[in-house]
């Protein structure tokens, strides 16, 4: 009988020491995707030797080169409270790519209270707000002020005072008033440290082939979000590529992965670019990862487990072309001085997604002429700034 491709599951425990599969448990550790590519390329070597013939010997086979990539949709995690800590599966995937999960599991404060010194851009929060510099710098604030639904009032931190002054990522029509509160949030902040992220080992069965896969680095990480319109709709999706290496291989009947929830489209939510809303067809986060393995003879394959040597981040874009008046790309990029970037979708509580750069540089944008609206694209820089890229699923 030949194998299905639907047939198709993974699943992924956070490895406990370099070189030791960690078993994920199923269900539990089960996570939806798609586009699966299971990569197994063999390593060769040219034999030059003579064989007293004009043909030569066949190459030597000197190892395999592992590579594992998938795509897995944008899924707030869902529920009425925020996830244990490493839970959430799609989190785990990103601490593997230099994100540190930051659980928020009570509202700060407690109680809403009042903002002072509000304008259209920022804020004074009040005595609830710890007095400790960035403390809450690109997380998600609830300003009740300035909506009646929960995703109107949502909001996100530019910046944060040891003066609990705070920046907003976006400009208000008017200045900021009334209550606001950091809700309960589960947050995902890019970190530039030096420290190596975590290893992940993954099961991936294809119809009953189980590999185990252990020390998966994520080498490729993108993020796209394509606004959907009602002529045609997409889903934002997470890209990933791990270098790997085979554990064991077995058969195993595939586990039934269980359904995760609804996806939320890009889509009646909130596109921001230097403090002013633009209609943006798309955009691309690029974690722009970049790993190596190091030389070890005492391992099998020759070589440690991949380390995280460097990366460079930016946010691919296209939008809506504007005049100077609205907003000058050209005048910006000139400029080179840190703007925001906000990008919010979903509804409800637990079932919306935000992506924050709080400061990033123009590159000169590209207008588009080829369709009858004119749009424009480019790249907004990413530097090596803690924070510099912050995910967040708000309560």
């Amino acid at each position: 009988m030949a194998l299905k491709s639907n047939n198709t599951a993974v699943a992924l425990a956070i490895q406990v020491a370099v070189d030791a599969f960690t078993a994920p448990t199923t269900p539990a550790d089960l996570m939806p995707v798609s586009n699966l590519k299971l990569d197994i390329a063999g390593v060769t070597l040219a034999n030059d030797e003579y064989t007293g013939s004009p043909f030569k010997n066949a190459d030597t086979v000197a190892g395999k080169k592992v590579t594992l990539s998938y795509t897995i949709k944008l899924r707030p995690p869902g529920g009425v409270a925020i996830p244990a800590a490493n839970a959430f599966l799609l989190g785990r995937v990103l601490q593997a790519a230099k994100f540190t999960e930051l659980r928020t599991s009570a509202a700060i404060p407690v109680a809403p209270e009042a903002l002072s010194a509000g304008s259209t851009t920022g804020a004074t929060l009040g005595a609830g707000a710890a007095a400790t510099a960035d403390l809450y710098k690109g997380m998600a604030i609830s300003l009740a002020g300035m909506g009646t639904s929960y995703k109107e009032r949502m909001s996100a931190l530019r910046s944060y005072a040891s003066s609990k002054v705070v920046a907003f990522v976006e400009t208000f029509g008017s200045p900021v008033s009334g209550n606001y509160q950091i809700p309960s949030q589960i947050s995902y902040m890019r970190d530039v440290s030096s420290a190596d992220p975590i290893l992940l080992s993954q099961q991936v069965w294809l119809d009953g082939h189980r590999f185990d896969l252990l020390n998966c680095r994520v080498t490729q990480m993108q993020i796209q979000v394509p606004t959907s319109t009602k002529d045609q709709a997409a889903y934002p999706e997470m890209n990933v590529t791990f270098d790997a290496t085979i554990s064991a291989n077995s058969e195993q009947a595939t586990p039934a992965v269980p359904p995760a929830g609804t996806i939320p489209l890009y889509k009646d939510g909130d596109g921001w670019l230097a403090g002013t809303r633009v209609g943006l067809r798309s955009f691309t986060l690029d974690l722009g990862v970049q790993t190596e393995n190091p030389p070890n003879p005492n391992k099998v394959d020759g070589v440690d487990a991949a380390e995280l040597v460097g990366g460079v981040a930016k946010v691919s874009m296209v939008r809506q072309k504007y005049r100077p008046s609205t907003i000058d790309t050209l005048a910006l990029a000139d400029a080179q001085a840190y703007q925001p970037f906000f990008a919010q979708w979903g509804s409800a509580a637990g079932a919306l997604v935000q992506i924050v750069v709080p400061d990033g540089r123009l590159n000169y944008q590209n207008p588009d002429l080829g369709g009858n609206i004119i749009m424009e694209s480019g790249d907004l820089l990413i530097d090596a700034l803690a924070r510099g890229v912050c995910i967040n699923f708000p309560y």
